[in-house]
């Protein structure tokens, strides 16, 4: 059963989540009839998902025979031991994290310009030091290289998140996390708490 307390409506969070990281899964049908996961470097650039790889193999035959696809990014923040919430259950154990999952179709991109864009876009994203000529459809050391790599752009039809930092929790037990948290501080604790307070003030006031 989706929890809808964890579900992300707000598509600006979803985007934002996306531009942070760089690597999903796709999933899609293969041409040998069965569903195909494959993972991959990507850049969330103008509204769209841009990934690239050979213009042959697997996934372009796969997405030839039918363009419709599914992609996810998904970021686990901390797992959640049981005895911080329950010192005899295992039951509370979890795991807090985010999610974005887009369905939509794949096409291949033909245009030099747009291609040059988001393998830019992408470089900037995984590269942000620079230390490369910028890629410009327009600069001749790269056309070779424009031409030979595949691009391929995924048009969205849907887009869903799913946010999960304690919200279904009650307070006291919400303030029994964020101790244990605080005191483990594990790399990506103190990330984690700002995200469990963040939602946490995104919650209705519980009833009396």
């Amino acid at each position: 059963m989706r929890r809808k307390e964890f579900e992300v409506s707000d598509l600006e969070q979803c985007e934002l989540f996306l531009k942070e990281l760089h690597d999903g899964v796709l999933t899609f049908s293969g041409v040998d009839g069965w569903p195909k996961a494959v993972p991959l470097n990507y850049v969330y650039h103008n509204g769209k998902v841009y990934f690239h790889g050979s213009k042959q193999g697997e996934k372009m035959a796969g997405l030839a025979n039918d363009p419709r696809a599914e992609f996810v990014v998904y970021q686990a923040h901390a797992f959640i031991p049981s005895y911080f919430s329950d010192p005899y259950l295992a039951c509370p154990a979890t795991v807090f994290f985010r999610s974005v999952r887009i369905r939509g179709h794949v096409a291949q991109v033909e245009s030099p310009e747009e291609k040059a864009s988001a393998l830019a876009a992408l470089m900037s994203s995984m590269q942000p030091e620079g230390g490369h000529a910028p890629i410009d459809a327009a600069d001749t050391r790269y056309t070779a290289s424009l031409r030979g790599v595949a691009v391929l752009r995924l048009d969205s039809v849907e887009m869903t998140g799913k946010f999960k930092f304690g919200q279904n929790m009650p307070d006291t037990r919400r303030q029994k996390v964020l101790h244990g948290l605080s005191e483990r501080m594990l790399p990506d604790d103190a990330n984690t708490i700002e995200h469990i307070r963040s939602s946490a003030l995104k919650q209705p006031p519980e009833k009396s």
